[in-house]
């Protein structure tokens, strides 16, 4: 009896600290804007299916994300902004209610506590007149929230402004003192980094596919250019079981990053697959294990990195296939030695075993070559299919259609 009265307590208890919210339901734009024209507390939105066109705003952004000097004041737009406590945004789970944003920064989401955004698609956000300004159809600063099972998608800009400034749009931009949950979600066609994360900025990347589509190098406003997931200054990041497809680089570790990378699929680069970098100044950190990179036009993986006084991390497990194969950036002053396996500069306490290569291309002969032979490579990689499997995307991906779906059809 007494314990049955002091769970009775115990349930009462923890109803009383939850969290009461008002419930709002959303069917056009005028609503939604009017809603966040200040901050919230204690709200879950629920949009209805269909178009919502936000009326961008000119504000001054007081830092800035990616400058030398964070303190620097950028001119931008903004299509609406998200700040308060306990703030849900929630669509239905075909993604229907599209939020066109038409403004750099498409949705602001500044200084919320405990935010989620849900079952959305975004899309129409502009290319700013700032050439620093951080735009992206999700930009957050100083928040903490969870961004799942949404579609961000053909966020391009014009053709002017990226010609004047190469920088487009990203996808989303985790900034100062940021905390990031990221699952799930189609990022899609977008003319920058699909993700980018700068100083003070964490994030979980985890289940997502990250596709620039159109592949471009070019100033045009197409998708595809930038790097596909970019952690840069000291930002930190979990990045597991992604698919990372046609973009102009892949997955970037810079300066003094600090990163978990983990069963993600990096294919069809035009240039190269990861890269850990210290821009000759920074001091990362970065555990890169079972990760597979297919299909790169420049280096697969390059490790760069002076420091040998603090921990460096590891490179473990991991499969480059069919590096190298653009001739146009052999010479190393483009990005990296051309070959597989980029050692610019490995600290001795940055670990390097058990990773499997094939197929690769290097510039010249006195390149080290990693590669064994084609049936030596199958057998390793059948060993490793429980690995492989358990990226969700991996039977979707080219590497599984090249070298395993044959065997899975002859041995089903």
């Amino acid at each position: 009896m007494k314990k049955c009265i002091v769970l009775l307590l115990m349930i009462g208890l923890l109803a009383s600290c939850t969290t009461k919210r008002n419930t709002y339901i959303i069917t056009d734009s005028e609503a939604l804007e009017e809603l966040f024209s200040q901050p919230q507390k204690n709200i879950r939105v629920i949009l209805e299916s269909g178009d919502y066109h936000l009326t961008p705003e000119y504000f001054i952004d007081q830092t800035c994300g990616n400058c030398q000097d964070p303190n620097t004041a950028i001119s931008a737009t903004r299509g609406i902004t998200i700040s308060g406590k306990n703030v849900s945004i929630i669509g239905p789970s075909d993604r229907s209610a599209i939020i066109h944003t038409h403004a750099g920064y498409g949705i602001y989401i500044k200084d919320l506590q405990n935010g989620v955004l849900e079952n959305l698609t975004i899309t129409g956000t502009i290319r700013d007149t700032a050439q620093m300004a951080t735009d992206a159809a999700i930009v957050v600063s100083n928040s903490d929230i969870a961004i799942r099972n949404s579609t961000i998608q053909d966020n391009l800009g014009d053709s002017l402004l990226i010609s004047k400034h190469i920088s487009g749009v990203m996808g989303i931009c985790g900034r100062e003192n940021s905390h990031m949950t990221i699952i799930g979600n189609e990022i899609l066609r977008n003319s920058w980094d699909g993700i980018a994360l700068y100083r003070d900025a964490y994030a979980e990347i985890i289940g997502n596919k990250i596709d620039g589509v159109d592949k471009s190098t070019g100033r045009l406003p197409e998708g595809g250019r930038g790097v596909a997931i970019g952690v840069t200054w000291n930002a930190r990041a979990k990045i597991k079981y992604n698919y990372i497809a046609r973009y102009w680089k892949g997955l970037g570790i810079f300066v003094d990053a600090d990163c978990e990378v983990e069963n993600n699929i990096v294919e069809d680069m035009v240039t190269w697959g990861i890269a850990f970098w210290d821009a000759g100044k920074g001091n990362p950190r970065a555990y890169i294990s079972n990760n597979i990179i297919y299909n790169v036009g420049a280096c697969g993986i390059s490790i760069t990195k002076s420091n040998e006084d603090t921990e460096s991390g590891s490179l473990i497990g991991n499969i480059v296939v069919t590096s190298g194969q653009n001739e146009k950036y052999d010479s190393p002053d483009y990005y990296c030695y051309q070959t597989s396996l980029a050692m610019h500069k490995v600290p001795q306490n940055f670990e390097i075993k058990d990773n499997l290569f094939f197929d690769n291309r290097r510039a010249t002969d006195d390149l080290p070559d990693y590669d064994i032979p084609k049936e030596q490579f199958h057998k390793k990689i059948i060993k490793k299919k429980s690995i492989l499997y358990s990226n969700p995307f991996f039977i979707q991906s080219e590497f599984y259609k090249a070298f395993l779906y044959i065997y899975e059809f002859k041995t089903s």
